[in-house]
């Protein structure tokens, strides 16, 4: 599959200091691409650089196979983005708010009108943003991204300040503009739940290097699952299991053990077959935080 947009060898020093080395990434087109790390890792300086709002000190950002980095003035249209609080004019209406940007990119009231119907502003658009909810504005600032109608989108943090309603309002209108629109969307943010429910492909990076690049199916192992096993005849479970588990090790009062998915009815048979007791036997869930956390080495 071709990428929409290609980083290559990106990197980023302030004096001495490295804050990107050497990043790679490949977002193909109709992803919704999470971006995760910690804070510090490099992540706003890399979206900085993509959207040209910092000079990289080595490397190269193609969008649709061109060299933007090149080609700075005809890049505005392929690329939306909402970074850091979006900011508006609290005096002003959300629709005129939008305006001013429209002018400024010598767009029509119809296209201001498309967008604030594209993320359901048009009923409050005549309000002034100082009585917006939170929610309110941070779809408003989704809707100044889509005004050029970018073939990539990127929000960073969208969900910030959002409570769980307003959470899963930013998390449907991603998937809705995602599949109506044909937008490819880079998604930042903390909320690792998040990024594991919403997105497809993920991207890690930690101290200024891509950790991982991958699917979200590679990358939690959806087609395995693993479960604990306590019983006090762990070595006759072990030996029994030995040959129809992808991976097992011993933990304290029983056994872990990794099966390919829709095997469970297939263990609980050899199980039940030997007469193993069982004093439990759970299902451990597969996350992104969990990865996230070993990865980083927290």
């Amino acid at each position: 599959m071709e990428a929409i947009l290609e980083v290559k060898n990106l990197s980023k020093k302030y004096k001495d200091k490295v804050i990107l080395n050497n990043i790679n990434m490949k977002v193909f087109k109709g992803d919704i691409y999470g971006f995760i790390g910690p804070n510090g890792a490099g992540k706003t300086t890399t979206i900085k650089t993509i959207l040209g709002l910092l000079k990289p000190s080595k490397g190269e950002v193609y969008i649709e196979g061109r060299n933007i980095l090149n080609d700075r003035e005809n890049n505005p249209s392929n690329i939306g983005a909402m970074i850091d609080y979006p900011s508006f004019y609290p005096n002003l209406s959300g629709y005129n708010n939008l305006m001013l940007y429209a002018n400024v990119l010598d767009l029509s009231k119809r296209r201001v009108n498309e967008v604030l119907e594209l993320v359901r502003l048009t009923t409050d658009k005549d309000k002034k943003v100082s009585n917006y909810s939170m929610g309110m504005k941070q779809r408003l600032a989704v809707a100044r991204a889509f005004l050029t109608k970018p073939k990539i989108a990127i929000l960073d943090e969208p969900t910030n300040g959002l409570d769980p309603e307003g959470v899963k309002d930013m998390r449907d209108l991603i998937k809705e503009l995602a599949k109506d629109n044909n937008t490819t969307f880079i998604y930042c943010s903390h909320i690792l739940n998040e990024v594991q429910n919403l997105c497809n492909r993920v991207a890690m990076i930690n101290k200024g290097k891509i950790v991982v690049e991958d699917s979200m199916d590679n990358l939690l192992n959806s087609n395995k699952e693993e479960y604990v096993i306590i019983t006090e005849e762990k070595n006759k479970l072990k030996n029994i299991l030995s040959n129809v588990t992808l991976n097992m090790r011993d933990i304290e009062q029983g056994v872990s053990v990794q099966i390919n998915r829709g095997d469970f009815k297939l263990i609980n048979k050899l199980i039940a077959d030997n007469n193993i007791e069982i004093t439990d036997m759970s299902k451990k869930s597969n996350s992104l935080e969990d990865y996230f956390m070993k990865e980083i080495g927290l």
